[in-house]
């Protein structure tokens, strides 16, 4: 549900800021372009995004043109068959020209009437350039014996010729700051980590410096960047170099990078849906804690823009049914019928550790994970209990299963319960399910395997 509410925001928002200012008249030559249609479309963080259609006025020439400006970044022309054909850059000029031809689009490329194309394609041609020269070096350096002093050779003409490109983006960054090309080159810029830094006695001083600088030339309110490929992929590599894997750490990254991308309204918010939709299914057991963080400060809180009340009451209810789950958080009461006919709780047992399973017993998956337990269950040496939760209302049915299958745990049926309905209690919407409940009865763990079960026990053990 998040999933597609989250596309259908996308959708709206990028389509709305596209409309902002005086007007577009963008003019494509394409030689040779057989189609008779030409498509518009800009990056929007990860995903790409529909602006305009333009109709062949004559063959291979095409006309984009709107009542309001588009907002900056980087657009490209796209075929029929949603082929991308080439980038340009769309910004303060939004009257201007572009003609090419299929044989090669980016050689031939010619623009009239927008700065920022002619800086960004003259790079391209550079650096394309540059770009075979390197390749030609690296094809000889293979050939070559690493101690030689031809690979040294070779090597530092590879190194000259990157600082050669290197400082061609720097060039532009001074001598035309006021371009976007100049933004998007300062934003590809990698920290530079000062000499006193690297021969610091401190091995973490590296790290902690990038860490820290890691945003210095990258603007995260800046929504023109957003409409790049460099946004979303400079959030995700923030997370994978320099977020802890803990939930505690992944909370204090989404909140600083969400505090970076304000005040802009398109940045922020985007960048809010992005973290709820990372951590609605998160990768690692315990990160659903970020989810409820994020609706708790951004969406019950605070007054979301470009959301409705629905989408709203729809995270909200998603958070409030994961918050009494999260781990550490003691485990809700089940007062269900055991196969005598009395009702029982896990909080009877005097076991160490208790495992929660919800099964179905129609269910081949649960069928496979009960064998798995079995096995663990029979040469315990870690004081556990297994509390069997069947889903399945045929109490007959459920009894005969039980011994069929030889389970010899404690077993309950959720249908026949004292205390609230266990699907909503557990945030059950499938099978098998299984919770693991330490000694103070709070949730240790959750959405195990069978199979992991018994590692995860001896690890807590071991910590222990």
């Amino acid at each position: 549900m998040i999933k597609r509410i989250l596309a259908v925001i996308l959708f709206f928002l990028a389509a709305a800021h596209v409309f902002a200012g005086d007007g577009y008249k963008i003019r494509i030559r394409i030689s040779g372009y057989p189609d008779s249609a030409l498509l518009l479309t800009s990056y929007y963080g990860d995903k790409i995004v529909l602006v305009d259609t333009a109709y062949a006025q004559k063959p291979g020439t095409f006309v984009f043109t709107g009542k309001k400006k588009l907002p900056g970044g980087i657009y490209m022309a796209v075929s029929q068959g949603k082929s991308k054909l080439f980038e340009f850059i769309i910004d303060k000029f939004q009257d201007f020209s572009i003609s090419t031809d299929t044989s090669n689009y980016l050689n031939d490329i010619r623009v009239k009437g927008s700065p920022d194309n002619k800086v960004f394609f003259n790079y391209m041609h550079f650096n394309e350039k540059e770009y075979l020269k390197i390749h030609d070096l690296q094809e000889s350096l293979q050939k070559v014996n690493p101690g030689s002093a031809s690979y040294g050779i070779l090597k530092n003409q590879i190194d000259s010729i990157n600082r050669l490109v290197g400082n061609y983006k720097l060039n532009t960054i001074k001598n035309k700051p006021e371009l976007f090309v100049a933004t998007l080159f300062n934003a590809m810029r990698e920290v530079t980590v000062p000499d006193s830094v690297k021969q610091s006695a401190d091995s973490s001083a590296v790290y902690h410096y990038v860490k820290n600088h890691y945003f210095d030339d990258f603007n995260l309110s800046d929504d023109r960047l957003l409409r790049t490929p460099l946004y979303s992929n400079k959030v995700n590599d923030y997370f994978d170099h320099f977020v802890f894997v803990h939930p505690d750490s992944a909370i204090v990254a989404v909140d600083y990078l969400i505090g970076k991308a304000r005040p802009d309204r398109v940045t922020t918010t985007w960048m809010v849906w992005h973290f709820i939709s990372k951590y609605q299914e998160p990768k690692y057991m315990g990160f659903d804690k970020v989810f409820v963080h994020i609706a708790d400060q951004y969406f019950i809180s605070q007054n979301i823009t470009n959301t409705t009340p629905s989408v709203i009451e729809q995270v909200k209810k998603r958070a409030d049914a994961i918050r009494p789950l999260l781990l550490g958080k003691p485990a809700p009461n089940l007062i269900v019928m055991d196969t005598a006919g009395t009702y029982t709780s896990f909080l009877n047992l005097k076991n160490k550790y208790i495992v929660l399973l919800f099964w179905d017993y129609d269910c081949g998956v649960c069928k496979k994970e009960i064998v798995e337990l079995k096995k663990i269950y029979a040469q315990r040496d870690i004081d556990f209990e297994i509390f069997a939760i069947n889903v399945n209302s045929n109490l007959e049915q459920w009894k005969k299963t039980i011994k069929e299958r030889k389970m010899d745990w404690v077993n309950v049926n959720g249908t026949r319960s004292v205390t609230q309905d266990f699907h909503d209690l557990y945030d059950i919407h499938g099978t098998p399910a299984i919770f693991i409940l330490d000694k103070d009865r709070k949730i240790i763990a959750k959405h195990l395997s069978a199979k992991q079960v018994l590692p995860f026990l001896e690890k807590m053990e071991k910590v222990k």
